[in-house]
């Protein structure tokens, strides 16, 4: 079969010419068709070379057809058992992130617990007095001992006052009665000088006359003497007085000071062990307190490793779902341009044949390839590509374990110095959204239905192809024979 096209107008007319004609000369019509017949029989060699030519790739792809249905049949048995085994899986992964969200809700809950309980601490702690404040109260405590160190310096003097004061009264009171002394015995003496006056009274009168004239002067000197006397015993009596009710006041003030001053020594001792005591129990509190939060630091860098290993989990689960919901999706994209491509190629032909144009016999007669024939190779080894790279990826995390606590155990002891720990730079920064991927991807997986679109697209392209096929043999009964489609 030749690659010229021959439209319809053209073997009309040579069939017209062919039955109108009448020979005029007969060397001339057995010459052409000698050249006739042999151009036939040329085209009818060509043919059957051609014939046999397709005849033996068509059953060369009809076996590789068969061969590949076979392996094709096999790999979807794998397939659906693998993506069976990886949907328990990824059931057990969800179960496992569900009970790992709970876990993490109830850790969050408990630091938060601790933490009100810190800052609580804290709070009460920033209430006590500090060290400016204890210093102060001991400034105060030893300004009211010197202030007492005065006081009793001053009662000292008093003391020595009044003893200076008894001294004194003592030595007035001795003066005292050594005037009443002397003053008794000027009483006896004038007693007996009166006796003796009168005694002698009797003999005369001209003794009576000058002693008469004597003893009322003697007596006036010794009255006015008792009379001076009395007086600066009055003073002086008077004078103790003043002085034995200012030192009695003196006293009472000095009692009065010194109780006021016990009882404030005492208040401040009360303060002071008070503030002793209470200083020894926030050292003890402090202690429970560093010792609680030393086991909240352990708790977190738990919980961080867990978090890491969720991490890592939630990984290998979204690398799972795009090695199969991924393909699967990229497929059907694939089937569905194809589809569309086949539809337009189909409707441009169909478009020129009702305009009476003429059609490409190649590109009509060379049809694309079914479309399980084209994924099917691609799928495993895409499969086993994915495989090996989930096995490279638990090896690698495997063996990134260890340098992966010990670098959180670091981040951990930089937290302990800082108040730092896994700041956004982290691998944490990208924690919430490996969780919203997930979820999303957990919700969106709908495998079944992929795979019911996928038959879908694979039908139609079957028909697309049917369509083809029938398509090239209409318009090969125009040219005289069927001609079968080659597949490429």
């Amino acid at each position: 079969m030749s690659n010229e096209e021959v439209p319809f107008s053209k073997l009309n007319s040579s069939n017209l010419l062919l039955t109108t004609c009448q020979p005029t000369d007969l060397d001339d019509d057995m010459s052409d068709n000698r050249l006739l017949k042999l151009k036939i029989l040329e085209l009818s060699s060509e043919l059957q070379r051609n014939m046999v030519y397709f005849n033996r790739r068509l059953g060369a792809t009809e076996y590789e057809l068969e061969q590949c249905q076979k392996t094709n049949e096999d790999l979807l048995s794998k397939q659906n058992l693998k993506i069976q085994s990886l949907q328990h899986e990824n059931e057990t992964y969800r179960n496992e992130i569900s009970m790992l969200k709970i876990n993490l809700e109830q850790y969050k809950q408990t630091n938060q617990l601790k933490q009100d309980k810190i800052n609580q601490m804290e709070a009460y702690l920033a209430k006590l007095p500090t060290l400016e404040d204890y210093q102060e109260i001991l400034n105060k405590f030893q300004f009211i001992k010197n202030q007492n160190v005065l006081l009793e310096n001053h009662i000292k003097e008093y003391k020595i006052k009044l003893m200076n004061c008894d001294k004194q009264l003592i030595d007035v009171n001795n003066q005292v009665k050594q005037y009443e002394e002397r003053e008794q015995l000027l009483q006896i003496q004038l007693d007996t000088i009166h006796n003796k006056r009168l005694n002698e009274s009797e003999t005369g009168r001209s003794n009576n006359m000058k002693s008469s004239n004597v003893i009322p002067i003697f007596v006036e000197d010794l009255k006015c003497e008792l009379e001076r006397y009395q007086i600066a015993f009055e003073k002086t009596k008077k004078l103790l007085e003043e002085e034995r009710c200012r030192a009695d006041t003196a006293e009472t003030h000095q009692k009065m000071e010194q109780r006021k001053f016990n009882e404030f020594h005492e208040r401040v001792e009360a303060e002071i062990t008070g503030i002793k005591a209470s200083l020894s129990t926030r050292r003890a509190e402090i202690r429970q307190l560093k010792k609680h939060i030393s086991d909240i630091t352990i708790e977190k860098q738990v919980l961080y490793e867990n978090l890491y290993k969720v991490y890592n989990t939630l990984i290998n689960i979204i690398l799972l779902w795009k090695s199969i919901n991924g393909q699967l999706c990229q497929h059907l994209y694939v089937y569905i341009q194809e589809n569309v491509n086949e539809i337009i190629y189909l409707t441009k032909q169909l478009n020129n044949l009702s305009k009476g144009k003429k059609l490409n016999l190649i590109e009509l007669l060379i049809q694309p390839k079914p479309l399980l024939n084209n994924i099917n190779n691609n799928i495993v080894l895409y499969n086993e590509k994915q495989i090996n790279n989930n096995n490279n990826l638990v090896m690698n995390t495997s063996l990134e374990n260890s340098s992966s606590l010990l670098q959180i155990q670091s981040i951990c002891n930089d937290d302990n110095k800082t108040n730092n720990c896994f700041t956004k730079n982290t691998w944490e920064a990208s924690f919430d959204d490996v969780i919203t991927t997930a979820s999303q991807l957990s919700n969106n997986f709908n495998k079944e239905q992929l795979h019911n679109s996928l038959n879908q697209l694979i039908k139609t392209r079957t028909l697309l192809l049917k369509l083809r096929q029938e398509l090239a043999n209409k318009y090969a009964d125009h040219l005289g024979g069927k001609i079968d489609c080659i597949v490429q």
